[in-house]
């Protein structure tokens, strides 16, 4: 079925009641902030639970215990946040995408490899829906603003696709470094869809300087942080500071404009590094649509 078709059959359904009685009684602006922290929260607790367990005298018994007993369920936060974002996208496509995203994460919850290969399937053909979506209607029309704003959700959903099939073993010596600097080219042009001034331009260059600074004088430890806390492999120095910079520049662009929901989704992009789970997947695929949209007007 072609995009128009998918379109033609979600879009045209009205929302079910509940649906609409959620958005009647909540701004758009207030559900998808609460989307974002919904998928941050979960995203950066497992990123610091992973870096702090490999530091040297790692964490307290206690915390090591409970990481083990609930980690599992820190995919339900992008999961839920992925379903929250369908309920209220305006477009049928984009809503069927989030859709199948947010759906097929939950699968992770699944221990059996049964279950976290249609998982790993499903999110990607959700952000690849929403990639179309976001570019195939702007570049039809020439409408170069859009495409340039849709530019980091088709960086998502190439990492996606990538880390993902590396991680089932498809090509992990070609795909892993494929997928990890993919992933990271998507946080840093961030500020093509958010936009940015001065003062937000400052501090990405700010960030990215120190990032590089940091990762050139300390290589090893650097290395193995983002290893463990990102899953980056074999990507240049350069490229991590250039999402550093960029991830940072976006998310206070959006403070600055008053958009936390948009602010969110760039800090979810560099707290999910690369998207070689389904955790971290979905929580790049939430990510995406955040930074693309902009005051209830799509790209």
């Amino acid at each position: 079925m072609t995009g128009r078709g998918v379109e033609d059959a979600v879009g045209s359904n009205p929302r079910p009641s509940g649906v609409a009685a959620l958005r009647s009684r909540t701004p758009d602006g207030v559900l998808r902030t609460l989307a974002g922290v919904l998928a941050v929260v979960p995203l950066a607790a497992v990123t610091a639970y992973r870096v702090g367990h490999n530091v040297p005298g790692g964490l307290p018994a206690g915390v090591t215990t409970l990481a083990a007993d609930w980690s599992a369920l820190a995919v339900v936060g992008p999961a839920f946040a992925g379903l929250l974002l369908a309920a209220t996208a305006d477009s049928g496509v984009e809503r069927v995408g989030l859709a199948f995203a947010g759906g097929f994460g939950v699968l992770a919850l699944g221990t059996a490899t049964a279950a976290w290969q249609p998982a790993a399937i499903g999110v990607s053909v959700g952000v690849a829906v929403v990639a179309a979506d976001r570019f195939v209607a702007p570049g039809r029309k020439r409408e170069w603003n859009g495409v340039r704003r849709a530019a980091p959700v088709g960086f998502a959903a190439v990492g996606v696709a990538t880390s993902l099939a590396a991680a089932a073993g498809v090509w992990p010596a070609t795909l892993r470094p494929l997928g990890s600097g993919v992933a990271l080219a998507a946080v840093g042009v961030v500020p093509l869809a958010v936009g940015w001034d001065r003062i937000s331009a400052l501090a990405g260059i700010t960030a990215g300087l120190a990032t590089f600074g940091i990762v050139a004088s300390a290589p090893y430890v650097a290395g193995a942080v983002l290893l463990v806390g990102g899953g980056v492999v074999g990507v240049p120095t350069s490229l991590v500071a250039f999402a550093a910079a960029g991830g940072t520049a976006g998310a206070v662009s959006a403070l600055r404009d008053g958009r936390p929901a948009v602010a969110l989704g760039a800090a979810l992009f560099c707290v999910a590094g690369v998207p070689a789970t389904v955790l971290r997947a979905t929580g790049v695929v939430v990510a995406a649509a955040l930074v693309a949209y902009d005051g209830g007007e799509r790209a």
